[in-house]
């Protein structure tokens, strides 16, 4: 009996061990996530000021222009000798060039906000709209936080909020760096409930605080009569820092029946081709919405190249009584690509998409969205995609749009 008394006087002390460290000296702060914001500005003052106005300087206590969240975790070292009560803080979103692209939000007291939080906040959460074939784990960065570590289980974990591994683990990563998403390299592919939760360690490799709230992942399969394959700009993702957990990046969301996004990040049409029998057919779409080739065409893949690929996929889907309906590549813009991703885009890059496109416009299905998105230089205008490739709320809506008119006059 003495020795299970010590036992959980020794665990509670390492517990309260774990939160001393996890609470010493921060704030975190949260605000509405503004549409198609690259960044923040976080401003701090004395005085509540409101959405138009700026504070004057002797006003203003802190601000920062860094934030690529709509949250953040501020050291209360920021704001020593100041009542956290007279105190209140404000964000705007800001494009790439930190241009503001709407108003400030609405002044909060700093002292309502949460105080040396134990944990940290997830900011994927799927439980709107069918869980993506490929899942992106997204959170408020930790203050202090060198690493983290992501763990993915098939059983509610046994501690939740603990920071030990959990026996239900099914697979986990680390990321190196500071950071606030991971993208699952893997798919969830299984019928199943899994969960999915994120740790964060110092520059010692200690824990700060402990595991985020379990959240869930619910994967069905067989159950879809609409899907959709691509690339990332299928996956979602947009605005230079918003991950595809975002589902407002997501263009099935604006459809008008619930959708499976098979979409990869980084995907070619050659590998669309290569993983459509293992990582489509468990899933039995009826319609089958295809977009892919962009990274193909800027890398220097041939037209013909994509076209082959493109091809198979359509053989496939007739084999396995899925309709098909594929959607013209939108152009891209590489001055945006080249400052955003370093990355050069081969320069017949239009010559080549043009070819696709027009194959694809030669199918028995097909949606054109490209003229819908191109300037009059042929170009992706930047108020649709910021970093050149990835379309941002403004242009997902356009192809939800497209798509769904199709699906209309079509009675589908």
């Amino acid at each position: 009996m003495q020795l299970k008394r010590i036992t959980v006087i020794m665990t509670i002390f390492t517990f309260l061990t774990i939160l001393a460290h996890a609470q010493a000296g921060k704030i975190e702060c949260l605000w509405p996530n503004a549409e198609d914001a690259v960044m923040y500005e976080l401003e701090v003052a004395t005085v509540a000021v409101n959405e138009d106005v700026r504070a004057i300087p002797k006003q203003v206590v802190y601000t920062t222009t860094s934030i690529f969240t709509a949250g953040v975790q501020l050291p209360l070292s920021l704001f020593e000798g100041q009542d956290l009560k007279k105190l209140y803080f404000r964000a705007r979103p800001l494009d790439l060039d930190k241009n503001p692209v709407g108003s400030f939000s609405k002044p909060e007291v700093l002292s309502k906000m949460s105080l040396n939080p134990s944990k940290p906040t997830p900011t994927a959460l799927y439980t709107d709209r069918p869980l993506p074939l490929y899942p992106v784990y997204s959170w408020i960065p930790v203050e202090g936080a060198t690493k983290y570590e992501i763990e993915i289980t098939d059983q509610w974990p046994e501690s939740p909020n603990g920071t030990e591994p959990s026996k239900h683990r099914i697979r986990s990563y680390s990321l190196q760096q500071q950071g606030f998403d991971f993208y699952d390299p893997e798919p969830l592919i299984n019928e199943g409930i899994y969960y999915w939760r994120v740790l964060a360690y110092d520059k010692d490799n200690r824990p700060i605080g402990l595991y985020s709230d379990p959240a869930l992942l619910k994967v069905k399969t067989g159950s879809y009569e609409w899907a959709t394959f691509g690339d990332s700009i299928t996956h979602g993702g947009g605005a230079i820092s918003n991950p595809p957990s975002d589902a407002r990046f997501d263009y099935s969301i604006y459809l008008p029946y619930k959708v499976k996004n098979l979409g990869k990040s980084g995907d070619t049409a050659e590998t669309l081709e290569e993983r459509f029998d293992q990582e489509v057919l468990p899933f039995k779409p009826k319609y089958l919405l295809i977009m892919g080739g962009s990274n193909s065409i800027r890398g220097g893949t041939s037209a013909s190249d994509v076209i082959e690929s493109l091809s198979a996929i359509s053989k496939k889907c007739q084999n396995n009584n899925i309709r098909p309906i594929f959607l013209t590549l939108p152009p891209i813009n590489p001055d945006r690509i080249q400052r955003v991703f370093n990355e050069e885009t081969i320069p017949n890059w239009k010559t080549e998409l043009a070819k696709v496109n027009a194959f694809i416009k030669k199918q028995p299905d097909y949606v054109d969205i490209y003229p819908s998105l191109v300037d009059e230089q042929g170009l992706l205008p930047v108020k649709y995609a910021q970093d050149g490739l990835h379309l941002d709320i403004s242009g997902k809506k356009i192809i939800g749009h497209k798509v769904s008119d199709y699906i209309k006059e079509h009675s589908l």
